[in-house]
């Protein structure tokens, strides 16, 4: 007979568990819906020439896999709830005190526009750099690879943890 009141016992340990868990989720999103983001249009003012390569269309590409890697139900391929667009602005080549050793330096503005909460939006520039050995080719895939990775996660940042808005 104690046998089967543990065994009530747990099972109903389990179910309980198993409901609020369950309906916690749904009743979080009924009070906080769950925002999605539009990658839209991203665009090059600057007087950078990579050749078949570009910045904006790379961290476009970039900021979508990395959303999705992290937050796959908040991306949306077209009338998100949020859109984000920017414009790299403006690159530098700033020399170091060591002659071989120099630094890349890209603007980027970026627009945060909230459809549902206007008075979340945003408009922000951001400053990436990396160092670099010069050489002759002065744009290696992997500088501007670990440019826009830093970019990417910058921005991500800013998004999901600095702005503190239900996504």
């Amino acid at each position: 007979m104690d046998y089967k009141k543990i065994y009530f016992f747990f099972i109903f340990l389990f179910i309980s568990i198993t409901i609020t868990s369950c309906s916690y989720t749904s009743i979080y999103s009924f009070f906080y819906p769950i925002k999605t983001i539009e990658i839209g249009d991203f665009s090059e003012e600057m007087n950078i020439h990579i050749p078949r390569r570009s910045i904006s269309f790379d961290f476009k590409k970039n900021i979508e896999n990395y959303i999705l890697k992290h937050n796959p139900s908040y991306l949306a391929l077209k009338d998100g709830d949020i859109i984000l667009e920017g414009k790299f602005l403006d690159y530098a080549i700033i020399p170091t005190e060591n002659y071989s050793l120099k630094k890349i330096q890209i603007t980027v503005k970026i627009c945060y526009k909230d459809n549902l909460e206007p008075e979340q939006n945003w408009e922000q520039n951001f400053i990436v750099s990396e160092y670099f050995y010069y050489k002759k080719n002065l744009f290696l895939e992997e500088i501007i690879n670990k440019i826009i990775e830093k970019l990417t996660i910058q921005v991500y940042q800013k998004i999901f943890y600095e702005n503190n808005n239900n996504l």
